[in-house]
Formats: structure tokens, C-alpha cells, sequence
């Protein structure tokens, strides 16, 4: 995998090295962190998704419901995830950060380490079954360069391709940031 750039998607103003980073492949026209939250909004592709996976989603929601409705839900938690991350990297909520929407990507790891491969997801009072994941490498405390992302419908990444391929991509991304010595936030700003 051949990365172009790491850019930085939003921070807060006081500190540059901090804040949510994408990377940029090369030959493709967006980052990572667009092209997902483009294709969570594409309605077409969602329901097609949501189709071709009914015994997942039915698993996931825990009741019967429509391609429709998925889709529609699916959609709705993009919106709150990518608001919620704005309003995080930019640290318009006092008192928190990105790290209320990342987490260790294994769930055993309590420890809050460099190069770590890691899940962002949005659980609250509305969204208590999240399906969306947004995959990074955590650098440091609210520094993250996101991989890619999922709709998330079994317990383990393993189990599905569109999964499967996240992992792998997190894991080359960790692995070339280690090969690079980008080990610190401060080191992101001599690629962008």
C-alpha cells in the first residue's frame, strides 16, 4: 500500500499536532475520512449494502426491518458520527476529546498506547447499537490517522471481507507509520 500524504482533517487551533488525520492514497481523488462518510451517504449504495447483508443486519438490530429503514438508520448514525467528530477535533465540547469516540481496537486493551490500531464509534442514548466504524491509528492522546471505515454487523472484523480488509489495511498503516518513525503528533506535520 503506497500512501501519498497524511493530512489533517480538523484539530483545534491552539495545537496543530493534535486532531484527526487522514491518509490520502495514492490515485484517489479523497481521503479516507471522506470517502467514507461519502459512501455512508450514498443512499444507493447503503440499501444495496443493506440487501445483500439482511441476516447480518437483522442480527445487528435485533428485530425484523427493511433494507429501507436500515439504510435509513445507517445514514442517520453517519450524520451524528461525523458531527460529533467535528465538534471533538475541535474541541467545541469543554472537556473532551477524541478519544470519547476511539477505543482501543481490541476490547481486552485497556492501555492507551503509540501506533495503536483503534475503532471510533458513536454509542449514546439514541444510537445504542452502533454499526459504524471508523478505523485509525491512534498517534497520541486526541491524535488519530484514520485507515478506513465499516459497517460493522458481527462481533469479530474477521468474520466478513468488507471487515477483514480494514484490519488488514490498519496493520499496514501501523507497520509503514512504524517504518516511517511517525511516532509522535509532531511528526504528521512533516508530511502534510
Amino acid at each position: 500500500m503506497r500512501f501519498m500524504k497524511i493530512i489533517l482533517i480538523f484539530g483545534p487551533e491552539n495545537n496543530a499536532n493534535e486532531g484527526l488525520w487522514s491518509l490520502e492514497l495514492d490515485g484517489t481523488l479523497l481521503n479516507e475520512f471522506e470517502a467514507i462518510f461519502e459512501a455512508w451517504q450514498d443512499a444507493e449504495e447503503i440499501y444495496s449494502f443493506c440487501s445483500n447483508n439482511m441476516d447480518d443486519i437483522r442480527k445487528k438490530f435485533g428485530y425484523a426491518i427493511s433494507p429501507e429503514d436500515a439504510a435509513n438508520e445507517i445514514m442517520d448514525e453517519a450524520d451524528v458520527l461525523f458531527e460529533l467528530l467535528l465538534k471533538l477535533g475541535k474541541k467545541e465540547i469543554p472537556e473532551t476529546n477524541l478519544q470519547q469516540v476511539f477505543r482501543p481496537l481490541n476490547n481486552q486493551e485497556k492501555d492507551l498506547t503509540v501506533l495503536q490500531p483503534s475503532k471510533g464509534l458513536i454509542k449514546n442514548k439514541i444510537i445504542r447499537n452502533p454499526k459504524l466504524r471508523i478505523y485509525a491509528v491512534r498517534i497520541a492522546e486526541n491524535t488519530y490517522v484514520v485507515t478506513g471505515g465499516a459497517i460493522k454487523l458481527t462481533d469479530r472484523m474477521e468474520e466478513r471481507p468488507h471487515t477483514k480488509e480494514q484490519l488488514v489495511r490498519l496493520t499496514k498503516v501501523k507497520n509503514w507509520l512504524r517504518d516511517e518513525g511517525i511516532l509522535y503528533p509532531e511528526d504528521l506535520n512533516e508530511l502534510s
